[in-house]
């Protein structure tokens, strides 16, 4: 998956000569909290609530109410707007982003191309819907939580004893455990015919696997204990 595959295209911007003022009340209109800023189709910058609350002391720090909202429609987005900005290209791998906007506490990225062409804006909620479809989370099924050996094998051997009883993997992960080295949180997401998977769960116990949890996923509003 890349960021091209997940990012909107469709994204509110402002002009570097566009007032603060425009900013802010694009910001408002939309609930934003930060906008790209272009110049004609180039990212130069990004505007932020906090430039904007940062630039205002600053620069009219004794005005009043009224005579603040004259200011900011004075002043230019490229007053105030940060240069440095950190982006992602259409191509990067979906991991990028989430590193990124995790590590820096970004609500969301732009996307630009390789001459610097705004293309897109990847976000926290697109990340989010990511990991909603890889875990296949939507899907009605079982899912299963056993402790593995972090060690080759381990998966192959569950796959095949899965297909032994003729039923689909939704999806699967493994997960580092802090406190216990050398065991991975292994979630298996599968479905198909009730009882195949009761008798596929006591398979996977009879090989030896550490099966923690069996959970029904009824709908997506509620999870059931599976018995």
């Amino acid at each position: 998956m890349f960021v091209k595959d997940w990012m909107k295209k469709d994204v509110v911007v402002v002009n570097k000569n566009d007032t603060i003022l425009d900013a802010l009340h694009l910001m408002r209109e939309h609930g934003f909290r930060r906008l790209p800023v272009l110049d004609g189709e180039k990212l130069v910058g990004i505007i932020t609530e906090k430039d904007i609350k940062d630039f205002s002391p600053s620069k009219a720090s004794t005005l009043d109410i009224y005579e603040l909202h004259n200011a900011l429609a004075k002043y230019e987005v490229k007053d105030a707007m940060t240069t440095d900005v950190i982006t992602v290209r259409p191509e990067d791998p979906i991991e990028k982003a989430a590193i990124i906007l995790r590590d820096k506490r970004f609500g969301g990225l732009p996307v630009v191309n390789d001459k610097g062409k705004l293309v897109g804006l990847i976000t926290a909620v697109d990340v989010f819907d990511v990991f909603v479809e890889a875990m296949g989370i939507r899907e009605k099924g079982v899912r299963i939580n056993i402790l593995v050996e972090d060690k080759p094998g381990a998966i192959a051997e569950l796959a095949k004893i899965v297909k032994q009883f003729s039923l689909n993997i939704i999806s699967l992960a493994t997960f580092y455990i802090k406190e216990k080295p050398g065991l991975r949180d292994l979630v298996l997401r599968i479905n198909g015919d009730e009882k195949n998977i009761e008798l596929c769960v006591e398979e996977i116990k009879k090989a030896g696997f550490d099966v923690t949890s069996v959970l029904k996923m009824g709908d997506i509003n509620g999870v059931q204990l599976y018995n």
